[in-house]
């Protein structure tokens, strides 16, 4: 059976040009990598949005490039922060993030095509009004909020507005940015302030074999000396960023642990069919889990970059590194 894989941005701040890098190496083998979901959150759904489109248009080079163009041109505090007084008065936040969405207009103006490619795209924000889901019986309060665009969505102008809109709201980070009103959620803020790299959005997912975590830190993460100023604030990003990370994979690591304990039970006569059984009770399924990372932390904390282009080109390059080392495996 073909392997069928889901992309994972995680949410990096201006990190997120490393995944540019990466993205920039795999997008020439979509179809060879077979590609049929991105997730995204926080800067990792302003990359997803934008892949997705160029994943169901068949433009997904392009759009990469436009990525890497984006992130190491524009990826500055003038065009990123969108000072607006109405905000500040209402004490919501500093600024709009509209400039950022007329960045991703532009990246996939006029993209489309005559055979187009099934894909989801699924973007986390956090919703301020909550949502009220059943909780060991009873309505409780969840501030989650994932927003799934299939197919067809992708492609008329005013889904795929939505589609950049909710991207932006992912992005908002809390205070600097005034909330962004998503449909169906409200007003809603950073995504990664509750799920930085949603990787159980693909791990639910039956048709999903492989996913490929792509984030802009190592898996051994050393903190400044001092945490406090900038060094804090940054250090603040990065644990959002890895800790639910952490916890999605090692469940994932642990249901592979246990579909093989299962197999092994076929050496002492349990029947192939109750251990299936068992296995759909669970919903359990083998994984392939592939992370795309640096081998060291990059330089500079969270937001350094926004005020340092060669910082930023320092990323796109160190993701490209490290996507081309995974490449071979990806592939083979």
């Amino acid at each position: 059976m073909a392997t069928t894989t889901a992309v994972i941005l995680a949410g990096a701040v201006a990190k997120g040009a490393f995944e540019a890098g990466v993205l920039d190496v795999l997008a020439p083998h979509v179809e060879a990598l077979g590609i049929t979901r991105v997730v995204g959150a926080s800067a990792g759904a302003l990359n997803a949005s934008l892949l997705a489109v160029g994943l169901r248009t068949r433009a997904e080079v392009r759009v990469a490039r436009s990525l890497v163009e984006l992130w190491s041109d524009e990826a500055t505090w003038h065009n990123v922060v969108d000072l607006n007084l109405r905000d500040i008065w209402t004490r919501t936040g500093f600024a709009t993030a509209d400039r950022v969405l007329g960045l991703m207009r532009r990246a996939v103006e006029g993209l489309s095509s005559s055979e187009p490619r099934k894909l989801a795209v699924s973007l986390v924000v956090t919703a301020l009004a909550g949502q009220t889901q059943t909780l060991l019986g009873q309505p409780a309060t969840t501030f989650e909020g994932a927003v799934t665009f299939t197919d067809g969505e992708l492609d008329t102008p005013a889904e795929r507005e939505r589609l950049l809109h909710t991207a932006v709201a992912s992005a908002a980070f809390p205070v600097l940015f005034a909330p962004v009103d998503v449909r169906g959620l409200g007003p809603s803020i950073d995504g990664g302030a509750v799920n930085n790299a949603p990787v159980k959005l693909a791990l639910d997912d039956p048709a999903v074999s492989r996913v490929v975590v792509v984030s802009p830190e190592p898996l051994r993460i050393t903190p400044p000396a001092q945490l406090a100023g900038r060094n804090l604030v940054g250090h603040i990003a990065e644990v959002l960023i890895n800790e639910r990370v952490f916890r999605d994979l090692r469940a994932a690591e642990a249901v592979n642990g246990y579909l093989a304990k299962l197999d092994a039970l076929r050496d002492e006569g349990i029947p192939p069919e109750t251990i299936e059984r068992v296995k759909g009770v669970f919903g359990w399924r083998p994984l392939e889990i592939v992370q795309i990372r640096p081998a060291a932390a990059l330089r500079g904390n969270a937001f350094e970059a926004f005020s340092d282009h060669r910082l930023r080109r320092e990323y796109v390059e160190a993701g490209r590194s490290a996507a081309q080392d995974k490449l071979g495996a990806l592939l083979g």
